[in-house]
């Protein structure tokens, strides 16, 4: 099949060969092309999902749209690199190879998340909103309650020490001047006003954008029919995965991949064997030969066997007294 401009693009989106893939049959073309389309659309969900957490942290509508755009870059920049690295090329798997799938699947799960439950909670934003005001009701009436409970008490110190000293005075038990009703009555009017000042402070750190997260896993927690969307949508995550490992490994793009990665190893290893005498200049070109230990060279899987002859242990002495 020709493909079109299109198909193309899409190859390159997702960071597969053009040239082999032109080559190749329609249905590994078309899957490979639902791969990059896959990966655009999750690009831009991506880009609505981080726009809105720092947009929720931090306040800044236009700003916001410009972290996301380049948060969304760098993470699916770590997506492709996960996908590319996960090769289908292999007919037999090593414990080595799945352990390392296993890991890199498991992080690209975790990117995964960290894309969808934003997305969420922008879909569901009356319920977030609703879990958020719960959260930051109950936040501020503990914080109020102990502030309360401080000051009161200091409040009602200096007013039982104000009216002591007026009891006292009356009874002419002591002989005081006004400065020291004037101290605890300012001392009691200061009390008051950090009190009021405190409470207001709290109200203030207690906002929605210091309390997004917590936000998130109320809603989280109190909505866990949530998870089903999550799962649906960490499938569709994983789906361009899917799509690759559903091409035979001994398909033609595969082994067209394998035969032009292996034509361009041994091209480049021609081409520095022949050079490598060169950096010597100073030697002629005779004595300096690149030694290849390896029947594969440079894949370097079949070493050589041994054929180092040694001399006996009499040749040996002879040697040593001139014999």
């Amino acid at each position: 099949m020709r493909p079109n401009s299109t198909y193309r693009f899409l190859w390159k989106v997702v960071g597969e060969d053009e040239q082999i893939l032109y080559n190749c049959g329609k249905r590994t073309q078309a899957v490979f092309a639902i791969s990059g389309l896959l990966f655009l659309l999750l690009s831009l969900i991506g880009i609505l999902s981080y726009r809105y957490v720092f947009n929720g942290i931090f306040k800044i509508p236009t700003i916001s749209w410009f972290l996301a755009l380049m948060w969304t870059i760098i993470i699916f920049n770590i997506y492709k690199l996960n996908l590319s690295t996960l090769s289908a090329n292999k007919p037999k798997y090593s414990v080595g190879y799945v352990i390392s799938l296993i890991i890199r699947i498991v992080f690209m799960v975790l990117i995964g998340i960290t894309l969808i439950k934003p997305l969420e909670a922008f879909i569901f934003n009356k319920s977030l909103s609703k879990g958020l005001s719960k959260v930051i009701a109950e936040k501020i009436e503990n914080s109020s309650k102990k502030s309360n409970m401080y000051f009161d008490a200091e409040i009602a110190n200096v007013k039982e020490e104000l009216s002591q000293l007026g009891r006292q005075a009356n009874e002419g038990r002591i002989s005081i001047g006004n400065e020291k009703f004037s101290f605890l009555n300012e001392k009691k009017q200061l009390l008051l006003d950090e009190k009021g000042r405190t409470l207001s402070e709290t109200h203030d750190l207690f906002n929605p954008s210091n309390l997004f997260f917590i936000g998130l896993l109320v809603f989280n927690k109190e909505n866990p029919w949530i998870w089903f969307f999550t799962l649906s949508f960490l499938v569709i995550f994983l789906l361009p995965l899917f799509l690759k490992f559903s091409v035979s490994p001994r398909g033609k793009y595969v082994q067209d991949r394998i035969a032009l990665q292996k034509h361009m190893i041994l091209e480049e290893y021609g081409k520095f064997k022949l050079l490598y005498p060169q950096v010597f200049g100073n030697f002629s070109k005779s004595q300096i030969v690149w030694e290849e230990n390896y029947e594969d060279s440079p894949f370097n899987t079949q070493r050589k066997p041994n054929i180092i002859k040694l001399g006996k242990e009499s040749d040996f002495l002879n040697q040593i007294h001139g014999l």
